[in-house]
């Protein structure tokens, strides 16, 4: 039962292994092409009509500001905070805007019952929850400004709003 060194046989990768390494370079091309593959249309309903569908979210930050007036300045710093996020980033993904949304929130004092962090996650957001392979395109980018506008539109409307910003 002498075992000579050498006369062993060289391991040799399995099928499986071999097929892994053909195989996911395929793989991760076919889910970056998913991830471009689909476009926002966004950019091409009119600006009327992209106005009247974020009266909801207007209405609900007007209504959560007159029931909370010492909420005002927390909303001017995520709102601020949110602006800065998208001309800093170049590239974002649904998944990473809603994490650093809910990251901002929870930062400025806010629980996950809130109704206008609600109203954005169930309504305007609802399918960007955890898409951290999809990209947001320019139609969407445009998009999450027109929601920081409609709740700064909410904001200028509340009763708690200051007098300079009020629309006169």
């Amino acid at each position: 039962m002498e075992q000579v060194i050498g006369e062993k046989e060289a391991p040799t990768p399995s099928r499986f292994t071999a097929l892994w390494f053909l195989g996911f370079p395929f793989l991760f091309f076919f889910i970056f092409l998913l991830s471009y593959s689909t476009e926002s249309n966004y950019e091409q309903i009119p600006v009327p009509e992209r106005k009247l569908n974020l009266k909801g979210l207007e209405m609900v930050t007007t209504e959560y500001l007159n029931e909370h007036p010492e909420a005002f300045n927390r909303f001017i710093r995520i709102l601020t905070n949110a602006d800065d996020a998208l001309q800093a980033h170049e590239t974002l993904t649904r998944g990473a805007v809603m994490t650093w949304l809910d990251r901002s929130m929870q930062k400025e004092g806010f629980d996950t019952e809130m109704p206008v962090r609600l109203f954005l996650r169930k309504v305007y957001l609802r399918e960007w929850e955890g898409a951290y392979l999809r990209r947001v395109d320019a139609g969407e980018r445009e998009y999450l400004y027109d929601l920081i506008s409609a709740t700064i539109g909410g904001m200028y409307r509340c009763i708690c709003a200051p007098a300079e910003l009020k629309p006169s």
